[in-house]
């Protein structure tokens, strides 16, 4: 009986033909799902900070993400576990809700317009022909962006940096008295103990939950008595809250636009750039089954926003369970049913988590995005990059580093391509200014308006 379901579990997930086992495929589910763990004490911590109930959002968190993997392994059998981004839920909270002041119920509207968008684009045979077609270097500013974006959430947090009414920097809390702060002390503490946990040699692969842990810890200790975000208790508080009050206004487009371009670049991106050099991509460079994991990608963003989290995304720390030899979608559902054990035993602890502020995650935050920063300049592709390709990439961090806004970052580097692509002889492919031409103008009106 047991070798009848374990043959079937093999033909079905074609263990053969990638040169797998069951056993590989458990111990890759297990790494890659101990790497993302953090996730579901950051999403919550994170979230709360615009209002949404911490357990309401564990809740969604948890299910979504649970429910995504899992077809992520069963449908598109692929290693790939998806979750809400890092990049998505500090977008939401900290420009959405707190810089353009949507409440947490519009800014969920967004996110489900922008799944919608991607759904239709993945349904259309449109997406990975606009994404191929769009220039290296752009896709490269695009995670450039990215990593300086999240690496200041994680400063912000910390109260290390402040900023204007204006939207723009201010370096004034950057100072001896604030390096020796309470919250500084709580952000150097989580972020030392994510690289030490992260160098190859000790690399363990729920290093960041432990910073995590370890930084709310240490808040508690320097803080007592400090706040944390209220609770009702309440799993479906988030539910079917969306709000699209807005819709018909200019501003509502803004997160839109921004949240489809970072899903509509992040999910290929993942799917190519993760499984380059394995036998999951053919011998052209194709990764299988490649639609339906877009599909996933797509619908698990509304979900999200029909349970109450921000957009979902392939999650970087697949590549830790495909770097131990996760090569089918036998990985995913693994990570997805570890995902469930965990979920429900967190929910036992609930009072336990609450209690985590979104603060701990601030080393953390920075952390990953210094991460995001160095793998995208260090990929084995730069002999497709220009001079000019690295100057729009400075230009674009230092726009979303001293703005807080990757939505003038985005436009800014569309717009610089899309003049580039007027110079003469510069054989860029006609598809592909289409594409940013199209965004970039969408992007500029909305911005202005």
């Amino acid at each position: 009986m047991t070798k009848n379901i374990t043959g079937s579990v093999a033909r079905y997930f074609e263990l053969d033909k990638y040169a797998t086992t069951i056993r590989t495929e458990f111990i890759a589910g297990l790494s890659t799902y101990l790497s993302l763990a953090y996730i579901f004490i950051v999403n919550p911590a994170v979230l709360s900070q615009a209002g949404i109930d911490p357990t309401a959002a564990l809740f969604a968190t948890a299910l979504i993400a649970s429910l995504s993997t899992l077809a992520m392994g069963l449908w598109a059998n692929l290693p790939f576990a998806v979750a809400p981004g890092l990049t998505m839920n500090s977008y939401f909270v900290f420009v959405v809700c707190h810089k353009m002041n949507f409440t947490w119920q519009q800014g969920l509207a967004t996110v489900f317009v922008s799944g919608v968008i991607c759904v239709i684009l993945t349904a259309l045979p449109l997406r990975q022909n606009i994404v191929d077609s769009i220039p290296l270097g752009l896709k490269r500013a695009i995670a450039v962006t990215l990593g300086v974006f999240i690496a200041t959430i994680g400063l912000f947090l910390a109260k290390m940096v402040a900023f204007s009414p204006s939207g723009l920097i201010d370096l004034s809390a950057s100072n001896a008295q604030s390096l020796t702060s309470p919250l500084a002390k709580v952000f150097l503490a989580g972020l030392i103990v994510s690289i030490l946990l992260g160098l190859k040699r000790l690399h363990f692969p729920a290093g960041m939950l432990i910073a995590i842990v370890f930084a709310a810890f240490l808040y508690h200790m320097l803080l007592p008595g400090a706040e944390v975000a209220p609770s009702n208790g309440d799993m479906f508080a988030s539910v079917g809250q969306l709000d699209f009050s807005v819709f018909f206004h200019s501003e509502f487009w803004v997160p839109v636009i921004v949240f489809f371009v970072l899903d509509f670049f992040e999910g290929i991106g993942g799917f190519i750039g993760m499984t380059s050099n394995t036998s999951i991509q053919d011998k052209d460079g194709n990764v299988p089954h490649l639609k339906q994991g877009l599909w996933v990608d797509g619908f698990g963003t509304i979900g999200g926003s029909l349970f109450g989290t921000s957009s979902l995304i392939i999650f970087v720390e697949s590549a830790v369970g495909i770097n131990v030899g996760g090569r089918t979608g036998l990985t995913a559902v693994f990570c997805g049913l570890f995902m469930i054990v965990g979920a429900i035993a967190s929910f036992y602890f609930i009072p336990a988590l609450t209690m985590i502020p979104a603060q701990a995650a601030a080393g953390v935050l920075t952390y990953v995005g210094y991460l995001i920063l160095s793998s995208s300049l260090q990929s084995k592709k730069d002999h497709g990059l220009t001079r000019f390709d690295f100057a729009v990439m400075s230009i674009m961090g230092v726009i979303a580093f001293a703005t807080f806004s990757l939505d003038k970052s985005l436009a800014f580097g569309m717009w610089a391509y899309f003049g580039l692509s007027l110079i003469p002889g510069d054989g860029r492919r006609p598809a592909g200014w289409l594409a940013l031409i199209a965004s970039a103008l969408t992007l500029a009106i909305v911005v202005s308006g």
